[in-house]
């Protein structure tokens, strides 16, 4: 296995310490579950960097790194649902625009199309990973008796535009490539 799957793998293996750290740590666990989410998310930068740098980008890397980027993501969003921070029918909508994208995909590609990711997906990317950080960093500071003011609505902000972005970008991908689906 190549360095960038090692580390692709390991923000996999990251999930289930960040969800029990944010759950049965308390303060330091909260702080803890950041830390382990910055780390996982840093590590997707790194796996595709090492796998340009090296040569070695894989047809199964290319399939595994935006799973492991979902189960991170889905993970902390599921989390966020349980703890009544973020609304539920936002996330169905996101996860279900992944989910027909992600078949979309695999019907072009037997089709020998691929289908690059967007600038408005990867916008909706980096609202997604926004909203995490600031929730995450919010829970932290308030274990430590820190409030931030709002951060409710700001994190309801951030997800709402993620959910908007993924209902643009998924529309947006249907009409550029309706034609070859079928």
């Amino acid at each position: 296995m190549t360095l960038a799957g090692k580390l692709t793998m390991g923000r996999v293996v990251c999930v289930p310490f960040f969800i029990f750290f944010l759950f049965l740590g308390g303060a330091w666990g909260r702080l803890l579950a950041l830390l382990i989410f910055a780390f996982a998310s840093f590590s997707d930068f790194l796996d595709g960097w090492f796998a340009r740098k090296r040569g070695e980008v894989t047809s199964m890397g290319k399939i595994i790194d935006p799973v492991a980027d979902k189960i991170l993501i889905y993970g902390a969003f599921i989390c966020f649902i349980w703890l009544h921070l973020i609304p539920f029918w936002m996330v169905i909508i996101i996860m279900a625009r992944d989910f027909l994208i992600m078949g979309l995909r695999v019907e072009l590609a037997a089709k020998k199309i691929i289908l690059s990711a967007s600038k408005l997906a990867k916008l909706k990317t980096f609202f997604e990973d926004v909203a995490v950080f600031f929730i995450l960093f919010a829970l932290a500071w308030e274990g430590f008796g820190i409030r931030i003011w709002a951060w409710g609505r700001i994190a309801y902000l951030l997800i709402g535009v993620a959910t908007l972005l993924a209902l643009v970008s998924g529309v947006q991908y249907w009409l550029e490539n309706r034609r070859y689906i079928g």
